[in-house]
């Protein structure tokens, strides 16, 4: 089952080009003009730097959102954010390769996850999730961000279900996916629908629930001399 979820990513990838460590074309039996050859790298090495170059790209991604945030106007907003859609999209081609040389790395799987899901593609973000989940099943980013892509999906029970566990196992991814879901309610308050009626309901309880317990954890603590 693990296998299948990471193959089910790495069948997202396109066909991966192996060369030289320094990125070159693999060296042939030609004169080396006396120069050594640099050390091949493994396939996990192969693999880090994939993810790390994914990374650059997911961080000029948010520099360019950041930029959209405080344009002045709708067309330099649509021009950054469109930007930063092109560095989601090299991030992701980079995620894939990650995963091609190393079908364990789950950071991997859990950073294409986000990439997809940023760029609006949340199927393919809950399948690069799930497949990170099924390396780590306790990896509890994934397990917020998971959540944030069924958002996209209107997957409400699936939601409530991420939230309801890392309110157990991590408090702070479980703020996380409070925040987000805070964030949805503004997208969606004029919507009447019964399913997101309830939905809406559900957070509000949550978060009066979030609140009472965290003023009632503050009102415990003791000051020792």
């Amino acid at each position: 089952m693990k296998k299948s979820l990471a193959l089910m990513v790495l069948m997202l990838a396109a066909p991966l080009a192996f060369g030289s460590a320094s990125g070159g074309p693999m060296s042939g039996g030609g004169d080396t003009g006396g120069m050594t050859s640099a050390p091949r790298m493994t396939p996990q090495q192969r693999a880090v730097s994939s993810c790390n170059a994914g990374l650059n790209h997911k961080k000029r991604a948010q520099e360019y959102e950041a930029k959209a945030a405080t344009a002045k106007d709708d067309k330099e907003r649509d021009k950054q954010l469109a930007k930063a859609k092109d560095q989601y999209d090299d991030a992701i081609d980079d995620y894939k390769k990650a995963i091609g040389y190393d079908m364990r790395l789950y950071q991997a799987m859990n950073e294409l996850g986000y990439a997809f899901r940023k760029v609006g593609n949340f199927k393919d973000a809950v399948t690069a999730y799930d497949a990170a989940l099924a390396v780590k099943s306790d990896f509890a980013p994934a397990i917020e961000y998971r959540a944030e892509a069924y958002l996209g999906l209107s997957m409400f029970r699936q939601v409530q279900d991420a939230y309801l566990s890392l309110v157990r196992t991590d408090q702070d991814q479980a703020a996380a996916l409070m925040r987000a879901m805070e964030a949805w309610l503004q997208l969606h308050q004029e919507n009447q629908a019964a399913d997101v009626k309830a939905f809406t309901d559900w957070i509000v309880e949550r978060k009066a629930v979030a609140m009472t317990t965290q003023s009632l954890s503050t009102n415990n603590v003791h000051a020792w001399n």
